[in-house]
């Protein structure tokens, strides 16, 4: 079969630090992990938004082939050497407002799960999520909210203690009206450096993902881990072929 290509296009969003035209490398061998990264759940003409139905088949794909999805606090287990046949994490960044009105249904129906990196600044704002549907999808078990920074900067072009208050508030912020306090961060238009790494460890995140594209290997730090982009594109060809 063709190895599976997703493009990776500079985008307002997320994704302006990623190299135009990776390729995704085929399946490798565990303790690698397949984390998915979406964005938009609509019929949109943007790139990086996914129909419900094209996103509904490909969760019911992985259900069907047996892929089991874990949340960021699931992952003690391939620290350890141990996780359960075929995990996978699905992941969904910024907020958006149909995470809740068209993914979430989905996930009911398919019984998968899924990470919301939210904007914190931007909840309650017209087309992002509001808190109480945050704690809607927290409490069916399905659905986790991470952080995604309160203004999503790009973390590489603040000095210290702009990074600190943005990762230190985000998370903060999750706490009060969710509960708990984050787990994983992921990068604002997949852009970091050593020093963002640096401040979302001392932030107390123990996870983050990046822009880098393919599988996340503990090889990488668990502080800067691969995401494959799942973009309106992406054929269910393609889709099938990175889960073989």
């Amino acid at each position: 079969m063709k190895k599976a290509m997703i493009m990776l296009l500079g985008c307002l969003c997320c994704i302006s630090g990623w190299h135009a035209g990776a390729s995704q490398a085929q399946r490798p061998e565990a303790p690698a992990l397949p984390i998915l990264l979406y964005h938009s759940i609509a019929e949109d003409s943007d790139e990086l938004a996914v129909s419900p139905s094209r996103f509904e088949e490909q969760m019911r794909y992985l259900r069907d082939r047996g892929y089991h999805p874990l949340k960021f606090a699931d992952l003690e287990g391939w620290e350890e050497g141990r996780l359960p046949p075929k995990p996978v994490v699905v992941t969904m960044d910024d907020g958006y407002e149909n995470q809740y009105t068209a993914a979430f249904p989905i996930l009911r129906r398919t019984g998968m799960k899924a990470t919301i990196f939210a904007v914190t600044g931007n909840i309650g704002k017209t087309d992002r999520l509001a808190w109480g549907q945050l704690q809607e999808m927290e409490a069916s078990g399905l659905v986790d909210a991470q952080s995604h920074t309160v203004t999503h900067p790009d973390l590489t072009k603040l000095n210290p203690s702009e990074k600190a208050q943005e990762l230190k508030e985000s998370r903060n912020a999750i706490y009060r009206h969710l509960g708990h306090r984050p787990i994983a961060f992921a990068y604002p238009y997949g852009q970091y450096d050593q020093a963002s790494i640096e401040a979302v460890r001392l932030a107390g995140y123990r996870y983050a993902v990046t822009g880098e594209p393919g599988y996340a290997e503990r090889s990488q730090g668990l502080l800067a881990l691969h995401r494959i982009l799942i973009m309106n594109k992406t054929e269910m060809e393609e889709f099938r072929s990175l889960f073989p």
